[in-house]
């Protein structure tokens, strides 16, 4: 197996040893390893992060090849987590991928198997409502949540925390899932992916950006913007 020193050399020189040891010991959940997840599964794994929990019940199809960067052609009708979990494992083998392939619902057993992996954080990368509002039903007061959801070229960041932060219930409580596929380009993925992949990072350094606080990603005109939430 490579060297870590090596492997995260340049990690290192941009933030420190320390934190990089962090990281190393560090566990999370990635909710959904389509567009959004594919993306900030990638950049927790180049990072160092020690072990990713991947949860998704999909297949890849060909509408996920414009965004979803694990995936190709040759994968096309596959499980998304057994794609997923290869190529992750491939970067450079210092990283655990845990693959779980199951859809999320409101299941005290499959709540109890999530929480058995004891991870720190948990990165919502659903596509839909209703699912998020399951996920975060598995905050306990010692684990964060990013959020990120994007449309067309517009998305949002943020960092849930039990009895800290307005809760996503609270954020969209008047929000239903859409009828039919929301149009999403490439670059808002990729954009919003590695935000919600640092402000992870960050959380885990317990020096989070983004809480109470929602950050717009307007890619139509290159602005960023932040709202302030009020607990």
């Amino acid at each position: 197996m490579m060297e870590a020193a090596n492997v995260f050399s340049r990690n290192i020189q941009a933030w420190g040893a320390e934190k990089q040891t962090q990281l190393a010991e560090a566990r999370i959940l990635v909710a959904g390893v389509g567009g959004l997840g594919s993306t900030v599964a990638e950049i927790l794994v180049r990072s160092g992060v020690g072990t990713l929990i991947i949860l998704d019940s999909g297949r890849v199809d060909e509408p996920d090849l414009n965004r979803q960067i694990l995936y190709t052609r040759d994968d096309l009708g596959k499980l998304k987590v057994d794609v997923a979990a290869q190529k992750l494992s491939a970067i450079h083998g210092r990283t655990t991928i845990i693959p779980i392939n199951r859809r999320l619902e409101q299941d005290a057993s499959l709540f109890e198997m999530l929480w058995h992996y004891n991870f720190q954080g948990i990165a919502d990368c659903f596509d839909n409502f209703s699912s998020r509002f399951v996920l975060e039903r598995l905050l306990t007061p010692d684990l964060f949540l990013v959020h990120g959801g994007v449309q067309s070229d517009y998305g949002q960041i943020t960092t849930i925390k039990k009895n800290m932060t307005p809760t996503l219930h609270q954020l969209y409580a008047a929000m239903d899932d859409a009828r039919a596929p929301l149009p999403v380009c490439p670059q808002i993925v990729c954009c919003v992916g590695a935000l919600m992949a640092s402000e992870v990072l960050r959380n885990l350094w317990r020096t989070p950006q983004l809480l109470n606080t929602l950050l717009i990603v307007e890619l139509s005109d290159f602005s960023f913007s932040k709202i302030q939430l009020t607990p």
